[in-house]
């Protein structure tokens, strides 16, 4: 089983350089422009099963790459992207929290109401485990659309990367995709951050 990571297309607060999180702002034209690009690149892709988080950035992707393909798309809370409480909506450069989020996540510490990087570490191993696992008897090709830290978290399970480069590798740009095998209840990172079409 093929399972393909994509980060949701662009929305105002990409733009705008804001702690996005778990606020619910939506893709921008460009974001819509970016699936659309990216539909028409995975369009030989047969897919056979489609997740997405609830956030609408990341379902308004998911069902843009999968337009008339009659494949139903399972929402999945899990998939959320990490909250950083009273950070978000904020400009970066408006906390000191923000850059130590990014450029050294060891020691990170989240602000009220935030998630830390071992609470989404959790996360993932719970996704990979009780969400991801038990489709590779059914499924060939799944399609996840979902967020920036929730893909690397993934990535980074799979690749046992330790928490000091959790930022490691390829930027993932909006609309890019990872792409995991899973086979034989095994995981492998097959490509990181590609962008399609």
């Amino acid at each position: 089983m093929l399972i393909y990571l994509m980060r949701h297309g662009q929305t105002n607060w990409n733009v705008e350089m804001r702690m996005q999180g778990s606020a619910d702002i939506p893709l921008n034209e460009t974001g819509k422009a970016q699936a659309r690009q990216a539909a028409a690149g995975m369009a030989q892709i047969p897919f056979d099963y489609a997740l997405s988080s609830p956030l609408s950035r990341a379902r308004q992707t998911a069902e843009i790459v999968t337009e008339g393909r009659s494949l139903p798309l399972h929402i999945d809370a899990r998939l959320t992207e990490l909250n950083f409480g009273i950070m978000e909506g904020a400009h970066r450069q408006d906390y000191p929290e923000a850059s130590i989020y990014f450029h050294d996540p060891a020691h990170y510490v989240p602000l009220e109401g935030g998630e830390s990087y071992a609470e989404l570490n959790v996360r993932c191993a719970g996704i990979l485990e009780n969400l991801f696992l038990p489709l590779e008897k059914d499924y060939e090709h799944v399609l996840v659309c979902s967020h920036a830290a929730l893909i690397t978290g993934l990535v980074r399970r799979v690749l046992n990367r330790p928490l000091c480069d959790f930022w490691s590798g390829p930027r993932r740009g909006n609309c890019s995709c990872s792409i995991l095998e899973c086979k034989n209840g095994q995981f492998r990172l097959i490509e990181e951050s590609h962008i399609f079409g």
